[in-house]
């Protein structure tokens, strides 16, 4: 009998340890290291080159539990920097913006994955 209620136990938090909840997830805007940089939410191509090491800031509204977004720039992965969250007037968590740093990036799509699910590859980086 505890031999099954431990197996039912494990069984439980495995099942539900990567539910996650998310809403919404993209591509807000890209920088180079200098800081200067551009929206990219309504745009295909970027105005500017993004050759080397750059960073880029996704949203995310909802919850992720025990996984973090995955973001690629062609062949480059993102490296997670930081964290911050975004507030309504009542001070309730709505979102945030995760900026995350590439190096050697060369050109290609933004591709933002929460696991093997991609949720935003729009935008084209020269």
């Amino acid at each position: 009998m505890k031999n099954l209620i431990l197996i039912i136990a494990i069984l439980s938090i495995k099942l539900f340890a990567f539910e996650t909840n998310i809403k919404q997830m993209f591509a807000i805007g890209i920088f180079d290291e200098n800081g200067v940089g551009e929206n990219i939410q309504n745009v295909r191509k970027t105005k500017r080159d993004y050759n080397g090491t750059c960073y880029t800031k996704i949203f995310l509204r909802g919850e992720i539990s025990n996984t973090k977004p995955t973001v690629k720039i062609g062949d480059s992965i993102g490296h997670y920097e930081n964290s911050e969250p975004i507030t309504n007037k009542n001070n309730i968590i709505i979102g945030k913006i995760i900026t995350f740093k590439h190096y050697t990036v060369t050109n290609g799509v933004i591709e933002v994955f929460l696991g093997k699910d991609l949720y935003d590859a729009r935008v084209f980086v020269k």
